[in-house]
């Protein structure tokens, strides 16, 4: 039963590794980026995760709590940001035609202090959940994240082309969106530092409200691709429109 259940948890937390990857890819896959590049920022997340499966045997369990607490307050950080240049890449796109994706998918994408917590903690959990050694475990979530990072960013970079909705102004609506999700982090992670402990939490997990929660979250993306898409072939219809007058 005991077995059972660190296999349950360490699918979990594998799977937590490839949603952090997603996000990473949706930056990488919306921005206007060459695929040397990609390449480079997945190889930032492996290097980092080597990095921190050796902290995992080197920092003390106690201290782990205070980092935690300090994702807290980067999760706000973080979330402003998102919330505030999403908002910026989409009017300086829609309005200006400025394509600002290089600089803003950062926020989105770049190894920021919310992952490396995250992913030092997958690290810790795993490292108590099974026998393998910090350096392996290292090495596998670093690939798990290179190849996630990398199919993402391809295939989320593909789609968009075909469905011709690679453009600024949704990278903007995608950053709006986890820009929101980060604020709420701050409500529910003190919650859960006072009833948990670390790094074995027993809890219960409600799977259906998990796939309805990821199923919101692909539906908002979706739709505003959507409605981006439509906005924008109107505009280009009331251009070619008053062309149409002048002439």
């Amino acid at each position: 039963m005991v077995t059972e259940i660190n296999n349950i948890i360490t699918a979990g937390v594998l799977i937590g590794v490839v949603i952090l990857a997603l996000k990473t890819g949706l930056g990488c896959g919306f921005a206007n980026l060459k695929r040397r590049e990609i390449v480079y920022m997945a190889f930032i997340y492996f290097s980092a995760s080597i990095t921190l499966s050796y902290l995992v045997g080197v920092i003390a369990l106690e201290v782990t709590q205070n980092i935690l607490a300090t994702g807290v307050t980067m999760h706000l950080i973080i979330a402003i940001g998102l919330v505030y240049f999403g908002i910026k890449t989409k009017r300086e796109w829609l309005s200006r035609g400025n394509d600002f994706s290089r600089k803003t998918f950062l926020w989105l994408s770049i190894p920021c202090p919310v992952c490396l917590t995250a992913t030092f903690l997958a690290c810790l959990v795993l490292s108590q959940l099974t026998d393998i050694s910090n350096l392996w475990i290292g090495i596998i979530v670093g690939v798990i994240f290179f190849i996630g990072v990398c199919f993402f960013s391809f295939a989320v970079s593909s789609l968009a082309s075909v469905f011709k909705v690679k453009n600024p102004s949704t990278l903007g609506t995608v950053m709006l969106f986890f820009g929101l999700f980060y604020l709420l982090s701050p409500l529910i992670i003190p919650a859960y530092i006072q009833a948990k402990s670390i790094p074995i939490p027993e809890f219960s997990v409600d799977y259906h409200k998990i796939f309805l929660s990821f199923s919101m979250m692909t539906l908002l993306i979706v739709l505003g691709s959507l409605v981006d898409k439509y906005k924008r072939m109107r505009k280009e219809k009331g251009g070619k429109k008053w062309t149409q007058l002048q002439e």
